[in-house]
């Protein structure tokens, strides 16, 4: 019984535009594996899918879902031959730059996007011997790009502002405000500020704040736009007490959120939600757009 395995140079496994990506192929086995040769193959690409409600609308769509290769290389780092060690060591490395006119995007796994950088490895056997072949993803964040400015957004919600529901003739009286320290965010700093519960005449039960990812996928002659929930934070538990400023801090979480980024093809923005929901069942909800960045 013989295996692979991939192991990188980093633990952290993050690598930018211009690193020399390094590490080593572990071969362990019991007893002399004979090979026709280990190759090392690394890929880079941004996967576009559409949602099922939107296959069939859209034929130009069509065209703008297939896979964009970002970076791709390929190397033979071990000629035929018979591995005799329980454990072999074979190093690769190769330099990060993205392939022609494309950029080298960061890291990002979401539900109609996907942005992911895979190492595979190939080990051909003998005939009828099966090959064997391993996978490890690695993690590119760009250095560059625009620097977040905190700018405070102050916000107030009452019945007559709000804007997401069916019918506002059936809401409760209630005033609540409170500040958002930014929506232009550094993603690797927490997200944060404070909600106050000024009044309310009915009971409240929580009060959620959601990161919502937004993916597009299109062109100009048409699109497809999504959004759905990363993660779901209760800031607030049960009847809180009024006047009390309730802070609000969330850490964007790792890979499935990325600077906000904007190419041909496709979009990938965030918002944020703050949702009270009432005892009765009854919801309201304020929708604040945000710009990630790395800086």
């Amino acid at each position: 019984m013989a295996t692979l395995d991939i192991r990188f140079d980093r633990h952290l496994k993050v690598y930018y535009e211009g690193d020399t990506v390094k590490g080593e192929i572990i071969v362990k086995t019991k007893s002399p594996l004979p090979h026709q040769g280990i190759s090392v193959s690394v890929e880079g690409v941004a996967s576009l899918t559409l949602s099922a409600k939107s296959v069939g609308r859209l034929e130009a769509l069509y065209n703008s879902v297939k896979p964009v290769t970002l970076f791709s290389y390929a190397s033979d780092v071990a000629g035929p031959g018979k591995i005799t060690d329980e454990e072999t060591r074979i190093p690769f490395g190769f330099v990060l730059k993205p392939r022609g006119n494309n950029k080298l995007y960061e890291t990002y796994h979401g539900v109609f996007i996907s942005v992911q950088y895979v190492v595979k490895c190939l080990m051909k056997r003998p005939l009828l011997n099966k090959d064997l072949t391993k996978d490890a993803e690695f993690l590119v964040e760009n250095k560059n790009g625009e620097r977040a400015t905190a700018k405070i957004t102050s916000f107030s919600i009452n019945p007559n502002s709000v804007q997401n529901v069916n019918s506002k003739t059936n809401l409760p009286r209630f005033s609540i405000r409170g500040k958002l320290d930014s929506n232009y965010c550094c993603i690797t700093r927490p997200f944060t500020g404070e909600i106050i519960v000024e009044s309310a005449d009915t009971p409240i039960r929580s009060i959620e704040l959601q990161l919502m990812r937004v993916e597009t996928v299109g062109c100009a002659e048409g699109y497809a736009k999504e959004v759905s929930e990363i993660q779901n934070i209760e800031i607030g538990i049960g009847n809180v007490c009024r006047g009390l400023a309730i802070p609000i801090y969330m850490v964007f979480p790792r890979l499935f959120s990325c600077p906000t980024l904007e190419s041909t093809n496709f979009k990938i923005e965030f918002e944020v939600n703050i949702v009270v929901i009432f005892q009765d069942d009854r919801l309201i909800m304020e929708n604040f757009p945000l710009r990630l960045t790395r800086n």
